[in-house]
């Protein structure tokens, strides 16, 4: 003979099962009335990269603009040096364009990050090596750099036009930092923020990389220090930019 206590359990579990097995029912029906719905989804390749004058081995995302070009950076290629690259959207797909082929010297080599559009609708990015020649890292020689692209300012005829660079910031490799990796982004004021994996602080080899902040002012661009890590609880060598959140901090 079942306790009092035991019968109400058995009683309140035997109501339960009505209501659980409609509940399960219910949701089964969402799944499912869910995966109906979706959209299907397909795949398809743009551009498969020659490892030639188109580029190879991208390592950044994408920026895209209002037309619906897309944009980016192939840390090999080019002429042997990594480039950057627009992605043209026509009726019939994309026709990419490389929009510029690094060197190795002054204006850059082997990009790790990808590029943004900036408030003048011109391109932002950084070149992980290049520029100065003090650092030794990476693929590449050189501290690497911060660089803006924009298109030729006399009219281009042809297809594949070319634009130029402009070398906003060269690292050093001293406390200004070295190699930058990751996407700079803009404020509300102009200014450029980033991160650099080597440089700033020496107790890591090659320094333990910092966050910089870079003004412009008569058309030169001036770095600011905002951070380097030591290599302690706060971290060291960042591999990605930074953003803002709400009340602009980093």
């Amino acid at each position: 003979m079942p306790h009092q206590r035991q019968h109400r359990s058995l009683v309140v579990g035997q109501s339960l099962r009505p209501v659980l097995g409609s509940l399960a029912l219910t949701m089964v029906f969402l799944l499912t009335v869910m995966a109906q719905s979706a959209p299907a989804q397909t795949y398809s390749v743009i551009h498969n990269f020659s490892g030639g004058g188109d580029g190879a081995n991208p390592y950044g995302g994408l920026a895209i603009d209002a037309s619906g070009n897309l944009y980016g950076t192939t840390l090999h290629g080019g002429v042997g040096f990594g480039g950057v690259f627009k992605l043209k959207r026509t009726a019939s797909g994309f026709i990419l364009n490389p929009l510029y082929k690094f060197t190795g010297g002054s204006d850059g080599a082997g990009p790790t990050s990808g590029v943004i559009l900036g408030p003048n609708g011109t391109l932002y990015g950084t070149a992980h090596a290049g520029g100065e020649q003090n650092c030794t890292s990476f693929e590449y020689p050189g501290c690497g750099l911060v660089f803006n692209l924009r298109p030729q300012a006399t009219a281009c005829h042809s297809a594949l036009c070319p634009w130029t660079e402009t070398v906003l910031y060269s690292f050093t490799g001293g406390s200004d930092g070295a190699n930058p990796w990751g996407n700079v982004i803009f404020d509300h004021s102009g200014n450029l923020y980033g991160t650099t994996q080597f440089g700033g602080i020496t107790s890591c080899t090659n320094g333990c990389g910092t966050v910089f902040e870079l003004i412009p002012s008569g058309g030169n661009w001036t770095e600011t220090l905002l951070y380097s890590f030591t290599n302690g609880s706060d971290g060291s060598r960042p591999y990605a930019g930074v953003t803002f959140d709400t009340a602009g901090n980093l």
